[in-house]
């Protein structure tokens, strides 16, 4: 059976816009002939069992996340770029994983996802051209969701703040101390006078400079990562994670950094994408969606994203809902309460539907209705005319009988 890789589709001019995929799709195109693979956008992670993508199906079986792919297609013989590392060089790959899941997905977030400048004009478009209406108003606030929790979980969160708290008292308004006087305004200094974006720019440069000065070091002087002539997997994740950060945004802080202060690293990706060019990509168009589906999907996103409700409906859909008690038995208020927010996110679908077929607010209304051969004078204007024909009429009175 042909491998089947699952993958979030080409976008922002590369293969995927997710990191883990683009390194799973140049690893088998360089590792795998063309015929033995076929490459699939699916842009639903729902696809799989783990709810996750990259993914893939071989034989009925569905493994998810480029690492259990790469171990998965190593078990089964199709895969041996990580067959002859030593004990040292896979420990250093583990490492290095770990590296960038942590400290390269957190920049990657605040680079695409946390920016509202980059989310509002790249990103979310370019989610939005992946995805079929309704499911662009729930899957991409849920995937930006989840890289807001790993900015915030590596601690660089707050730099995405427009304004800080001590700054945001820059705004005119007099401040006074606890016993009625005036508060003196501290000296500004450099540090002071900046704007608040600037000063998260400095420190989001200094991350974005000690994350390429670690792969630096973990590099050395070989030619790729872990030996210097064969590509390994780890190769193919860090050129996944490269690629994105260098992405025009706009602040392309991780772009700029990247090829004036780390040429060698620039060097490594270049490297990397003239060998993948070398062969085609086996595309090939995902199932069509039916209206059903397109609604389930829309349904799961809203529950997700309901407050009290997500978590419940999250354990549920992964295999059940805990009980309280000894047994693992599935909760029935939890799973009324998520039915019940499946079919409120259907109607809340079907109201919108019939939302966008009304006319836009403010716009004129206009009946017209059949004149009836019988009606005469002010009746045949419909019910105003009626009203209107009922009206007493005053006569103006004959001027010839006034005295003169």
């Amino acid at each position: 059976m042909v491998l089947e890789l699952h993958v979030w589709g080409p976008a922002l001019g590369l293969d995927s816009i997710d990191p883990e995929c683009l390194a799973a799709i140049t690893c088998l195109r360089q590792s795998l002939p063309r015929q033995h693979w076929t490459l699939i956008a699916t842009n639903d992670a729902a696809i799989s069992p783990d709810y996750r993508l990259p993914a893939l199906r071989h034989e009925g079986t569905w493994t998810s996340g480029y690492r259990s792919i790469i171990s998965y297609l190593s078990q089964q013989g199709l895969l041996q770029i990580d067959d002859d590392l030593t004990p040292l060089q896979k420990a250093d790959s583990l490492a290095c994983v770990s590296f960038l899941d942590t400290r390269g997905s957190g920049l990657l977030a605040m680079s695409l996802y946390v920016s509202p400048r980059a989310w509002a004009d790249i990103t979310r478009p370019a989610y939005s051209s992946l995805l079929p209406f309704p499911l662009t108003w729930t899957e991409p606030p849920a995937v930006r969701a989840t890289a807001i929790e790993k900015a915030e979980h590596l601690g660089i969160g707050y730099l995405a703040a427009e304004v800080d708290d001590e700054e945001s008292s820059a705004n005119g308004s007099v401040e006074t101390l606890s016993t009625g006087f005036l508060r003196i305004r501290d000296r500004l200094g450099p540090s002071r006078t900046m704007q608040p974006e600037h000063t998260a720019a400095i420190r989001f440069q200094h991350f974005a400079e000690d994350f390429y000065s670690v792969l630096n070091q973990l590099r050395g002087e070989k030619a790729f990562f872990l030996r210097e002539e064969k590509l390994s997997s780890l190769d193919f994740l860090v050129y996944g994670y490269l690629q994105l950060m260098r992405v025009q945004t706009p602040h392309p802080i991780l772009k700029t950094v990247l090829e004036k202060s780390f040429t060698r690293l620039l060097d490594f990706t270049n490297e990397v994408t003239s060998r993948s060019h070398e062969k085609d990509l086996p595309w090939l168009e995902p199932s069509p969606r039916g209206a059903l589906d397109l609604i389930g999907r829309f349904a799961e996103g809203s529950l997700d994203a309901t407050p009290g409700i997500g978590d419940a409906w999250y354990r549920w859909r992964k295999g059940g809902v805990l009980g309280y008690g000894d047994d693992d038995v599935k909760d029935s208020t939890q799973l009324i309460l998520a039915v019940g927010g499946a079919v409120a996110s259907v109607t809340a679908l079907g109201a919108v539907a019939l939302f966008r077929a009304l006319s836009p607010f403010g716009t004129s209304t206009h009946r017209f209705e059949p004149v009836q051969e019988n009606q005469t004078g002010l009746h045949q204007f419909g019910e105003i005319g009626s009203l209107l024909e009922g009206l007493p009429v005053w006569e103006q009175p004959n001027n010839s009988f006034l005295p003169t």
